[in-house]
């Protein structure tokens, strides 16, 4: 499996653990606007390009005027991204596998911002993999398992996929608790992500903004 394509499995993997799953079924949400809003993203919605061309648009310069980021505005990368959350298999150049797995360690690292991944969670992102190869399955169990690494993800972030991990690491991130409002604070300072970046990123998925 493509890293692109496991990207997508661990997405709708922690998704559901915040509910989402549920809220898709029933159609509505009694979790607030950023579930609402993701559900939205997920089954096409109002949203164009669904949660993969928002991923995308921030490659447009479209929150800081004449930023360039590496996605960029990767149309490609968009669609299959798109398409590895609806459980079809991209087939990814290297270099945008680079990106998804830059991508999945931020999700998986914000995901764990308040302790850890707990069983429930790890058993609802591992039910994504059930018709994957053991190989892949044994990679996303150590993933989730492993402690914290914050550093080591923010080394590895290349300039201008700020905006983009970011946004990955705010769709797991339910800012019900401190640690989780803390994890974010902190990642937007190592990513040198303004307030005024972050409220935008946080109003585009319907999410209680950071900063007044």
């Amino acid at each position: 499996m493509s890293m692109l394509g496991t990207l997508g499995k661990v997405t709708i993997g922690i998704l559901v653990a915040k509910g989402v799953g549920t809220m898709m079924r029933s159609g509505s949400s009694s979790h607030g606007s950023l579930l609402d809003g993701l559900g939205g993203l997920l089954n096409g919605g109002t949203n164009k390009g669904g949660l993969g061309g928002l991923l995308g648009s921030l490659g447009e310069g479209s929150i800081q005027q004449g930023s360039t980021l590496a996605i960029g505005n990767n149309n490609d990368f968009a669609r299959m991204f798109n398409d590895a959350i609806q459980g079809k298999e991209p087939e990814p150049t290297a270099e945008q596998d680079q990106q998804a797995e830059i991508l999945l360690h931020a999700m998986v690292s914000a995901a764990k911002a308040d302790g850890k991944i707990d069983e429930a969670e790890q058993n609802k992102i591992l039910a994504q993999f059930k018709e994957a190869s053991e190989k892949d399955a044994e990679m996303i169990r150590q993933e989730v398992e492993a402690p914290l690494a914050f550093q080591e993800l923010i080394k590895s972030v290349p300039k201008g996929m700020e905006q983009q991990v970011y946004l990955v690491s705010l769709l797991a991130i339910d800012l019900d608790n401190e640690a989780e409002v803390r994890y974010l604070e902190r990642l937007a300072k190592e990513l040198n992500i303004s307030s005024t970046v972050s409220n935008e990123i946080h109003d585009r998925l319907g999410a209680p903004l950071l900063y007044a």
